[in-house]
């Protein structure tokens, strides 16, 4: 069975920015959302990993281009499909076009398997070999993802936020699509409002549970935005990076 998903999203008010742009947050959302329907229809969804190995997907890495930025009440059709695994992680790309079949956005993401019993890595590998109706897609795209070096303390602009109840998953910590949320208000709005994001790169390095409280660190260069959260521990929960 081909392994492609394709599922259609539409720009509502809350994924459009002053500008009546999607956000980029909305674009990641959709990519989210269609990644998890597809993980459901090939037997390794969030239900089956639970029941079956007490564990849920995570994402390590995350890439995608922007291409041309959606607009408020703009139908897209989002496409993504799992393309090779090992032992540690599982690599997931997908693409989003408009309704003429216009690209306007694709990426690359890196996902690990983790145990709800002690938050340890599981054998991804295993788990999926184990799914008899999980097959592989061939199609790579030329798209991928990077590791972002975390933003410098000494001289990064700093904010601090606490984790609350909005921001949590089914799985009890900061949800992924938030990461993005919290990285773009670390940038001035004046320059939010005459830049659009052109790349998105985040890393996720460590768990935020309800109530952690996480120092957001933004340094500029050039036409790029690295912000980083540190927590109390001196840990680097993620690093993103923004491009314009």
């Amino acid at each position: 069975m081909a392994d492609k998903f394709k599922t259609t999203f539409q720009v509502y008010t809350n994924n459009a920015d002053s500008r009546k742009l999607a956000k980029p947050g909305a674009l990641f959302a959709y990519f989210i959302e269609a990644a998890s329907m597809h993980a459901e229809r090939l037997g390794i969804g969030h239900k089956s990993l639970q029941d079956n190995h007490n564990a849920f997907w995570a994402l390590s890495k995350v890439h995608f281009d922007i291409y041309q930025t959606p607009v408020w009440h703009q139908k897209v059709t989002v496409t993504t499909w799992p393309s090779g695994y090992n032992r540690l992680f599982a690599r997931r790309y997908f693409q989003i076009a408009d309704e003429t079949g216009t690209l306007l956005a694709e990426g690359a993401s890196d996902w690990v398997i983790m145990s709800f019993e002690n938050r340890s890595l599981c054998n991804v590998q295993s788990i999926v070999e184990s799914i008899a109706q999980f097959n592989l897609e061939q199609e790579h795209l030329n798209v991928n993802t990077a590791k972002v070096p975390a933003a410098n303390s000494e001289t990064a602009a700093k904010t601090t936020r606490r984790v609350m109840f909005s921001d949590l998953d089914m799985n009890k910590h900061l949800t992924s699509m938030r990461y993005l949320d919290w990285t773009m208000d670390c940038i001035n709005i004046d320059y939010l409002n005459t830049h659009t994001a052109k790349s998105v790169d985040i890393n996720f390095q460590h768990e935020m549970p309800e109530g952690e409280v996480v120092t957001l660190l933004c340094q500029q260069t050039g036409d790029s935005f690295v912000v980083s959260g540190e927590l109390a521990n001196g840990k680097t929960s993620f690093s993103a990076k923004i491009g314009f």
